[in-house]
């Protein structure tokens, strides 16, 4: 039998869920079954150098040399026409995407051909759509509804943002399906004990105690951390014992304003943007608590990679995928969204009862083993995609 050739799509590398996801795809999708190639708008990002050498990258930027056009909606039209013939020079079986403005260039080029695609919605679309969307967002949200009912499969990252979907988009009930992120528990356990280059991180404190926080993801004002930065500087003016070092790692556009924020505090010597980690599960590991105060989430790979490590988590309640990740507090602790006062009590909790943390921790560390291993998510994606390839999916 001849392989299937799978198209992976996504705008670039920079080391989000999504494209870590893709990676993860890539790397360890069965090549007895597929023949798998990458397709980006932008070949850019830290995760380029984590492509297996056997997958095809191509990359719209690199294939269309023409200078960009401002005439509205014209670059998305070079973009469909360009993926609509790669997708026919390789003869693609199947075409998959993530994000929705991936979707709305893979998912038309693979439906004018008559190709399967599978789309995958990232984040709960009532509060992720807006923040992204940019111009046009009503045109792109009725694209995105016509796209998705033609979809051989939808999935969603977790129930929540499924069935939100559905409402957003004005689908049928259930017709997005729930596909967990899956994380690769060995690799992160192997990379959690190297060690940390960084003397601020490892020194001693002049005070009683040093309190560790890691968070991590792309620097924007959705992942929330500059309400952990306001959280850091009460806390630290609070508590003349405590010493508290807070390591955000990634980068992005608010790194700037991170900065000032930073600067302005006097928080210099507690708060560190220490950018694109490639060791991130060993700064989890040595952390006393993982914090992610995002505003809005998906099914964050970061808070599963820190709970593959056995740290103590604390999350923003943000529909969907943390509740469910942590089972309403079982596993780690939620604290209302877009609070700093909700985010200074869930350390202190941490601080004040590192015994019941450290249980929440152990469980946590066994349910992502069980529940988010990678090797089954990319065995349920095979399954998914020789489905549709097949026509098995009504």
């Amino acid at each position: 039998m001849p392989r299937i050739r799978v198209v992976f799509s996504i705008g670039a590398l920079h080391g989000g869920g999504s494209e870590q996801q893709v990676i993860g795809a890539l790397r360890h999708i069965d090549r007895d079954q597929f023949e798998p190639y990458l397709y980006m708008v932008y070949r850019s990002g830290p995760l380029l150098s984590r492509i297996p050498g056997d997958v095809r990258v191509s990359a719209f930027e690199e294939r269309d040399s023409r200078a960009p056009t401002t005439f509205p909606g014209g670059m998305h039209r070079r973009r469909v026409e360009d993926m609509t013939r790669y997708l026919q020079e390789i003869r693609a079986d199947v075409c998959y995407d993530r994000t929705f403005l991936m979707t709305l260039i893979a998912a038309t080029a693979s439906q004018r051909l008559g190709i399967p695609n599978i789309s995958t919605i990232v984040t709960d679309p009532s509060t992720g759509f807006a923040p992204v969307a940019g111009r046009f967002q009503w045109l792109k949200k009725r694209a995105l509804r016509e796209l998705y009912n033609k979809s051989a499969m939808v999935l969603a990252v977790s129930n929540g943002a499924a069935r939100s979907a559905e409402n957003f988009y004005g689908l049928k009930p259930h017709a997005v399906v729930t596909h967990y992120n899956g994380v690769d528990v060995a690799a992160i356990s192997s990379a959690a004990v190297k060690p940390i280059d960084s003397q601020w991180w490892n020194a001693g404190s002049k005070k009683h105690s040093v309190m560790r926080i890691v968070s991590a993801g792309r620097l924007n004002h959705q992942k929330g951390f500059h309400l952990l930065i306001d959280a850091i500087a009460k806390l630290e003016s609070e508590s003349p014992n405590t010493e508290y070092r807070l390591a955000l790692l990634g980068e992005g556009l608010h790194r700037p304003k991170l900065q000032d924020q930073i600067d302005t505090a006097g928080l210099t010597k507690q708060v560190c943007l220490a950018g694109f980690q490639d060791n991130a599960a060993a700064w989890y590991r040595s952390s006393d608590v993982f914090v992610l105060p995002s505003l809005v989430e998906g099914m964050p790979n970061v808070l599963l990679e820190a709970m593959a490590c056995g740290t103590p988590v604390v999350s923003s309640r943000c529909p969907h995928g943390p509740e469910e990740i942590l089972e309403g507090g079982r596993f780690g602790l939620l604290c209302e969204t877009g609070s700093v006062t909700a985010l200074i009590d869930a350390i202190r909790d941490i601080t004040h009862d590192p015994l019941s943390a450290k249980a929440r921790a152990l469980a946590a560390k066994t349910r992502v083993e069980s529940g988010f291993a990678q090797c089954a998510a990319i065995r349920s994606l095979e399954d998914l995609l020789s489905m549709v390839v097949q026509g098995k999916v009504s």
